[in-house]
């Protein structure tokens, strides 16, 4: 049964076209329009596996001609470079792809007409947002082969691949909406992009360096620490692992210690001293939990600001 030519078929594909977000199909169209999208694609997966292959022939030839290589160890190696080449990558490219959403429209001066439209302050960060992590996401997928590769050799379980998907999914949403909120609070694109790298590199980079000096000062004051006052030790050791969980490349690397160390995957338990244990949750659980919280505190200040630009 028709009604002035609109079959009962298409209802359905209708309205979920008018609830769908209009401006998400926009962008992702405009993203993947093109030979950009897959050149950048291309030349990634031709890096990292240029890279990889560079590991695996320094690795067996340099190994013991007697005995020959460990394909466990290798494994690991591999799997261990290719997460942190991962890990730049999204530092590098995420903040790019968002660092200009809404700053960008106010350059080319079609904010205000968007504005106009019947589109919500949510569906317009949402959109914008929606469009780089589904980009970001098919990065990180793309090179999950190269990481099975690491799984095939051995050395490595599929627990570690999916705690390593989720910490590039974690860091690909924080930097993605660190890039959005310069974006609606700065006018100028090249500020927006500038300031999310600076935010981006501190996290990635910055925090490690930190972490590696306060090791040192920790060292000392743990060893100065009255043994009976086991409080004050749990104390630090609770500040330091809270460091280390604060950055993506510190999170990883630490994950990989505990999980190859002692078989944790959720809970570590420290000893102080010889009658005294402390828990403490493994570095990517803690650094998961805080930066998602950070990312949805960020995103409703965000759509506050977008809100308010109406008025």
């Amino acid at each position: 049964m028709a009604e002035r030519g609109v079959s009962v078929e298409s209802m359905p594909r209708r309205r979920w076209g008018r609830e769908s977000n209009p401006l998400l199909i926009k962008e992702l169209r405009g993203r993947m329009r093109g030979a950009r999208a897959f050149v950048v694609l291309t030349v990634y997966l031709l890096l990292l596996s240029c890279f990889t292959s560079i590991i695996y022939y320094a690795y067996t030839s340099s190994a013991t001609s007697g005995g020959g290589p460990d394909m466990a160890d290798l494994g690991q190696i591999i799997f261990v470079a290719v997460v942190i080449i991962e890990i730049f990558m999204v530092t590098f490219i995420t903040p790019a792809f968002t660092a200009g959403a809404i700053s960008g429209e106010r350059e080319r001066q079609t904010y205000e007409l968007l504005r106009t439209t019947l589109l919500s302050a949510p569906k317009l960060v949402f959109g914008k947002l929606y469009a780089a992590l589904t980009y970001m996401l098919l990065l990180i997928l793309a090179a999950v082969p190269l990481e099975s590769v690491a799984f095939v050799l051995g050395g490595v379980v599929i627990e570690e691949l999916a705690i390593a998907l989720v910490i590039l999914l974690v860091t690909a949403l924080l930097f993605a909406v660190i890039g959005l909120l310069f974006s609606a609070f700065l006018r100028s694109t090249l500020a927006a992009t500038v300031l999310a790298y600076i935010v981006a590199l501190l996290l990635t980079i910055g925090l490690p360096v930190l972490m590696l000096i306060s090791i040192g000062i920790v060292d000392t004051m743990m060893y100065n620490i009255d043994p009976t006052r086991w409080m004050w030790k749990a104390l630090l050791m609770y500040v330091i692992f809270l460091l280390l969980s604060l950055s993506p490349i510190s999170a990883a690397v630490a994950t990989e210690v505990f999980l190859h160390d002692d078989n944790v995957i959720f809970l570590y338990w420290y000893d102080i001293g010889s009658t005294h244990r402390i828990p403490i949750l493994s570095p990517w659980i803690t650094y998961s939990l805080i930066y998602l919280g950070v990312a949805l505190v960020l995103l409703l200040i965000i759509i506050l600001r977008v809100r308010r630009q109406e008025t």
